[in-house]
């Protein structure tokens, strides 16, 4: 229960980053910038509608933020493959969240289901829908660079590059999930 607690003030504390970042950016006149840690907190809002477990929670929005900042700040370019780490760290928390939005979408009997399926089939079925989210971030990149083709500059390579790391990121997490909190999938059930 303690460790929940803190995993609660740790998703807090971070939350605290995307308002923090946009006053940032906004007193700075970097508007594009400061809206998209604005869009950040819709994200953040749509997470915790979930239920995603708080460790899960905490570690998907941290790494949305070091994306954000990376972005924004060009790390990417100054820090050899942290795009292929970002990418990795952010598909594989980010299957989890997408797995208890799935199962709060799905109805009682998915949810009821989701607990007593055989690990084989929960890990392809969390990296299945990690493949599917970083399927959608790959959709958005090309939307952003084609309105505006001096904020993004991606290839195929990378976006090739892109879902590997997001499918080996989310194969990973489904099966760490999978062997260490199959359990949190009680919760998933409540309503």
């Amino acid at each position: 229960m303690a460790l929940e607690v803190a995993f609660t003030r740790a998703c807090t504390l971070v939350r605290l980053g995307f308002p923090v970042s946009a006053v940032f950016f906004l007193v700075q006149g970097q508007w594009s910038s400061g809206l998209r840690f604005l869009l950040g907190l819709v994200l953040l809002t749509a997470v915790a509608w979930t239920g995603t477990p708080k460790p899960y929670e905490a570690a998907f929005i941290s790494v949305v933020l070091l994306g954000m900042w990376s972005d924004v700040g060009h790390w990417y370019a100054q820090v050899n493959q942290l795009d292929t780490a970002v990418h990795f760290a952010m598909a594989g928390c980010g299957s989890i969240v997408v797995l208890f939005g799935f199962l709060r979408m799905s109805g009682k009997e998915m949810r009821t289901a989701s607990r007593y399926l055989p690990l084989w089939a929960l890990v392809f079925l969390i990296a299945m829908l990690g493949l599917a989210a970083a399927a959608l971030w790959e959709i958005y990149e090309w939307v952003v660079e084609q309105l505006a083709p001096e904020s993004m500059r991606v290839s195929y390579s990378d976006t090739i590059a892109d879902l590997v790391a997001g499918v080996a990121g989310s194969a990973v997490a489904g099966l760490l999930f999978s062997v260490a909190s199959r359990h949190r999938l009680s919760h998933a059930s409540e309503d």
